[in-house]
């Protein structure tokens, strides 16, 4: 079975969120699996051929856009296969990658020039896969292609959806389209399966609340609609050999995650006290809940002995609010404004509690590795983070849920993981749970392997291994 995986981005080369995570590991996880996978995403000019030793497969070729022609080369890493498809004008001059003023025209370039590409490469996909909107192109250009493969179209993040004004439509061909183009819509229509990054998700996205306008088409299309619970590098996430970590330990041998706490608070300049340990690290904005963090704060000062150290970037109300916390507290809160990947690893080795109070989150991936750190979620009871944590008031328990959206709601979770923090018997088995959930990618490749066979049955082409 031979699958086109178009991406944005995708680790090693570029990471923005966590759609860079998945495009670095599922791919490997499918090839496992005995799955022949093509990723193919865009040179940006921040990416150098020459330093991530690139050959170039072919030069300039005519990708039609509309009314006129666009040239685009194709790169390859020898090493990994992936391809890379460059514009000098709308990716090679450019080292932004999202948020340029013409990126709907910028990524259905990318699109057309990925399968065009294929084509001329006699590399002919069973299924293609795209993700997210900045590759829902791909999946409308080749939904009318004769004899065309499975198409599979994967939903990261819903909130965002490549829509512009009237005028749109021609890029995709279509000359009698109305009203503005939006092309995470466009998608969903065509697309033979629809996954999303977390079963809960997938529900949550037919609802008024979480579908942001698309909720009624997902539910027409509910029957094409399968949630997939992504993965976690276990190799690249491991505190038995995490380089960063000043000692390295694991469920069996937990001594070292006392030592990576002391050495975190001496770094952030916090008392070394056997106090309970909260870490943060977070986009500072409105999905991420970092509101109810800044509102509870005061009472979480006032009613434990607990620091807080926060590691992020973002809007800038909330970083002066933090701001203006650690000097209230200096002894008891740290705020990092920025990021540091070696921070990271060393806040989800050293915190006792990890705080993810999202509005919403279609999957998240934080919560996954402080667990696999040792350091226990709590978090508000949405998308992914009901499906990876299972909540201390039951006998499997390895973390904290709370329901409303409110900060009362919050500190009352705080307070319980605070409660359960004081018994060490208890502790150290939730610890040890947390510490060995099995979040392997090769249990989503499964899935996905079992999707491409229904989407290729969809499309009336024959399943192949």
């Amino acid at each position: 079975m031979k699958v086109l995986f178009i991406v944005s981005e995708a680790v090693p080369y570029l990471k923005v969120g966590g759609l860079g995570d998945v495009a670095g590991a599922l791919p490997e996880a499918l090839r496992r699996a005995g799955v022949e996978v093509r990723v193919v995403m865009p040179r940006y000019g921040l990416l150098d051929p020459q330093a991530l030793g690139l050959r170039q497969l072919r030069g300039n070729f005519p990708v039609e856009m509309d009314w006129r022609r666009e040239e685009c080369q194709l790169w390859e890493d020898p090493r990994t296969g992936v391809w890379f498809i460059e514009n000098q004008y709308f990716f090679g001059s450019r080292h932004m990658v999202y948020g340029n003023g013409d990126e709907i025209e910028q990524f259905v370039l990318f699109c057309r020039g990925a399968l065009e590409a294929c084509r001329l490469e006699g590399w002919i996909p069973d299924v293609v896969h795209g993700h997210d909107w900045p590759t829902a192109a791909a999946i409308r250009l080749h939904w009318a292609a004769p004899g065309r493969a499975g198409l599979v179209f994967t939903v990261h993040n819903l909130a965002h959806q490549g829509a512009q004004r009237p005028g749109g439509w021609p890029l995709l061909g279509v000359y009698d389209g109305r009203g503005p183009l939006n092309l995470m819509q466009q998608a969903l229509f065509c697309a033979d399966l629809i996954t999303t990054v977390s079963p809960t998700y997938a529900r949550e996205i037919q609802t008024p609340d979480f579908g942001f306008g698309l909720d009624g088409q997902l539910r027409e299309r509910n029957d094409r609609l399968v949630g997939i619970l992504n993965g976690l590098d276990l190799a690249a996430w491991d505190p038995a050999t995490d380089p960063a970590l000043p000692r390295n330990f694991g469920p069996h041998d937990p001594a070292g995650k006392q030592t990576c706490k002391q050495a975190l608070q001496k770094e952030l300049g916090l008392p070394v006290q056997d106090v309970p340990l909260i870490g943060v690290v977070s986009r500072l904005d409105f999905q991420k809940g970092i509101d109810l963090v800044v509102q509870g704060l005061d009472e979480i000062m006032a009613t434990s002995s607990a620091q807080l150290v926060v590691l992020g970037s973002g809007e800038h109300w909330l970083e002066d609010a933090l701001r203006r916390a650690a000097a209230a507290h200096p002894t008891r809160v740290a705020a990092w404004l920025g990021f540091s990947a070696p921070l990271a690893r060393r806040i989800y080795a050293g915190s006792d509690l990890f705080l993810m109070p999202s509005l919403f989150e279609p999957c998240g991936l934080s919560q996954m590795i402080a667990m696999r750190y040792g350091s226990l979620p709590v978090a508000r009871a949405t998308g992914g983070l009901v499906d990876t944590i299972v909540d201390c008031d039951q006998p499997e328990g390895c973390g904290y849920l709370f329901g409303p959206y409110q900060r009362e709601a919050m500190v009352h979770a705080l307070t319980r993981a605070l409660a359960g923090y004081a018994d060490p018997n208890f502790w150290g088995a939730a610890r040890y749970r947390a510490m060995t959930r099995d979040f392997s990618w090769d249990r989503a490749a499964r899935s996905y392997l079992e999707v491409y066979r229904r989407a290729m049955a969809f499309a009336g082409h024959p399943t192949v291994d």
